[in-house]
C-alpha cells in the first residue's frame, strides 16, 4: 500500500494560506483521517484545521490546501474562480 506524501507545510501555531477558501488562519492540528471520530468529507489522507488569527470558527480543509502565506498559490483542483 502507498503512503501518502508527508505533510510539510506550516507546523501548529505558524500561519497558514488555505487554498480551497483563499483564507489565512493559524494551524491548529493537521490529523490523518482514521484518528477522526466525526465525517470529516475530506478525500485525502489528512485534515487540517485552522483558526482565524483574531479568534473565530475553526474551518477544516484538506492538507493538499495548506501553504505557507508567502508561497501560497491557488490550488490547482479549485474550480469555483
Amino acid at each position: 500500500m502507498n503512503q501518502p506524501a508527508q505533510y510539510k507545510g506550516p507546523k501548529r501555531g505558524q500561519q497558514a494560506y488555505d487554498a480551497a477558501t483563499g483564507r489565512i488562519g493559524v494551524l491548529q492540528d493537521v490529523c490523518h483521517v482514521d484518528v477522526l471520530a466525526f465525517d470529516h468529507k475530506m478525500e485525502g489522507p489528512r485534515v487540517a484545521f485552522l483558526r482565524p488569527a483574531s479568534g473565530g470558527l475553526e474551518w477544516m480543509t484538506d492538507a493538499k490546501n495548506v501553504q505557507f502565506p508567502e508561497e501560497a498559490k491557488d490550488h490547482p483542483e479549485r474550480d469555483d474562480r
